[in-house]
């Protein structure tokens, strides 16, 4: 699910000036590398992302103060409710990936909103619980899939392929696009759901050459994007690459699919 598209398209200046216009909100550019506010900082700006895209990080409060990285967010997307919301310091720091164009919403340009326009501002916020509450069932069904992928691994009865047709079938439904195919070593088809056209599948196979061997190689990422094309390797136990799983993804949901194909990978490395 595209959950951006549950909030307004503040893009669209009939929209725009629906929800405050110009009185409300301001615009700002922040070029790449440009944080836009940083972890524990005391601000209270809500942002909307008009164009480009940025990166979310959160510090894991150790002595080497690693940075996690906990989403890239692009147009249509927002970040800084909380500051609507409450008083609390920024949860996670947020910097520009490209050449970003934000629409600013300051705490007190919307509790002005709430006077002038109470409407626009409970739009606003219904817009925000949408949101947050489409991306929290969306994490919910991924968890289901993931416990019932454990449990058809660690439960099959020697029928692998049986095995594997259900966990494409549990994938289906969870992915964005749906379209997924798993190619053995020598390149041919194994599986692949229903979803997956021929045209995209035989683009699945055209990167093939190029992207099994990189996936192969000792110090390989974990998974390969090539447009829009994820290619993740399937490893068996002794870390060899046995199969290569292949997906549809797009720039709202390539973090999101990575990671729920990489666990799932794990435990087909089992049945390989």
């Amino acid at each position: 699910m595209n959950v951006n598209r549950l909030f307004i398209n503040l893009a669209d200046p009939v929209l725009f000036q629906s929800f405050g216009g110009e009185e409300a909100w301001t615009k700002v550019s922040a070029p790449t590398g440009a944080k836009v506010f940083v972890e524990d900082e005391h601000s209270q700006d809500f942002y909307y992302i008009f164009s480009g895209s940025v990166s979310v990080e959160k510090s894991l409060k150790d002595e080497s103060k690693t940075q996690k990285h906990i989403a890239t967010l692009g147009e249509g997307d927002f970040f800084g409710e909380g500051a609507l919301l409450s008083d609390k310091t920024r949860a996670a720091t947020v910097t520009a990936l490209t050449d970003t164009v934000l629409l600013k919403l300051s705490q007190k340009n919307f509790e002005s909103l709430v006077v002038k326009d109470p409407q626009a501002a409970v739009g606003i916020i219904l817009g925000i619980v949408k949101v947050l509450n489409a991306r929290l069932q969306d994490t919910n069904e991924r968890l289901v899939v993931l416990h019932h992928v454990a449990q058809l691994v660690r439960e099959h009865q020697g029928d692998h392929a049986a095995v594997l047709q259900s966990i494409f079938k549990e994938l289906e439904g969870v992915t964005h696009h749906g379209m997924l195919a798993l190619f053995g070593g020598d390149g041919v088809v194994q599986l692949q759901t229903d979803a997956t056209d021929p045209g995209f599948l035989d683009s699945l196979m055209q990167g093939l050459p190029t992207v099994a061997p990189a996936l192969a190689k000792p110090d390989a990422p974990e998974s390969l994007v090539d447009g829009n094309r994820l290619y993740v390797g399937v490893r068996n136990i002794q870390g060899q690459v046995v199969a290569t799983l292949g997906a549809q993804t797009c720039a709202g949901c390539q973090e999101q699919d990575a990671h729920l194909l990489l666990t799932i990978a794990e435990q087909m490395g089992h049945l390989i």
